[in-house]
């Protein structure tokens, strides 16, 4: 091999971005089984949504991928999304990062219906609870959320708790309309846990949970349900099953 070929070979390399780069946690490999896994904590918390990512890097928490494809036969298209997350026994931080074909971000205000748009969402059921929360994000961070036992009658979240979630995105806060093409952003989050508003929870450390982590968007070109743990292939499409939820240990 010439000295120009290797050259070339390394400058390829050089240029992989953080995206293409990112580690998966092995353990987090979705091949359709039941996943776990725990949430490291942090020695101290962190100020900003923006500097998530930086502090993630230098404390190694490592990449989950949202990768299990549901509903396949009629929704085939699998973008890159994956998801990292922690916490200092006060607050969950939460990172996104998606690669798609396309975006979109038409609603900019909370309680709006974001799973329209570029979203992703973390579902969460602490252990002796019947109540499970849904926080759904679009990628200019734009927040549903609510609580309840099913996926019917749920109680949205005030003003107050969305207030103390803060949020930062790539794309800025900006609502727009469909981007076509091959996208990246990234998404962080700050969830108190007094932001967990029918719950009582005093410190978040040695907390057992199940949850998932969803990628979908229902107003893009190429919809797509995908989710960390399993949901299924069968049936109305519907996220909202918290017995196919994985299981969370906070450390």
């Amino acid at each position: 091999m010439g000295f120009r070929n290797v050259l070339r070979i390394i400058i390829m390399m050089v240029m992989c971005t953080a995206f293409g780069t990112a580690k998966v946690s092995g353990e987090s490999k979705n091949e359709g089984r039941e996943m776990s896994l725990t949430v490291k904590r942090l020695p101290r918390g962190i100020a900003e949504a923006k500097s998530i990512g930086e502090t993630f890097d230098k404390f190694r928490v490592e990449w989950n991928e949202i990768g299990y494809l549901n509903w396949e036969r009629n929704y085939p298209y699998k973008p890159d999304a994956r998801f990292r997350i922690a916490h200092d026994g006060r607050n969950i931080y939460v990172e996104y990062r998606v690669s798609e074909g396309a975006v979109r971000a038409m609603n900019d205000k909370d309680q709006s219906p974001v799973f329209q748009d570029a979203c992703c969402e973390f579902f969460l059921k602490l252990n002796g609870e019947d109540t499970y929360y849904n926080i759904e994000s679009n990628c200019i961070g734009a927040i549903l959320m609510q609580a309840g036992v099913t996926n019917t009658n749920r109680e949205e979240a005030d003003e107050k708790v969305l207030g103390s979630i803060k949020r930062w995105s790539s794309l800025g806060k900006m609502p727009f309309d469909t981007r076509v093409g091959e996208q990246q952003w990234s998404l962080t989050l700050i969830i108190p846990a007094s932001a967990l508003f029918k719950s009582n929870v005093k410190s978040l450390d040695g907390v057992e949970a199940t949850a998932n982590f969803f990628k979908y968007g229902s107003r893009l070109p190429k919809r797509h349900f995908m989710s960390w743990n399993k949901v299924g292939q069968e049936g109305k499409l519907n996220f909202h099953q918290t017995g196919r939820f994985g299981k969370v240990k906070f450390e």
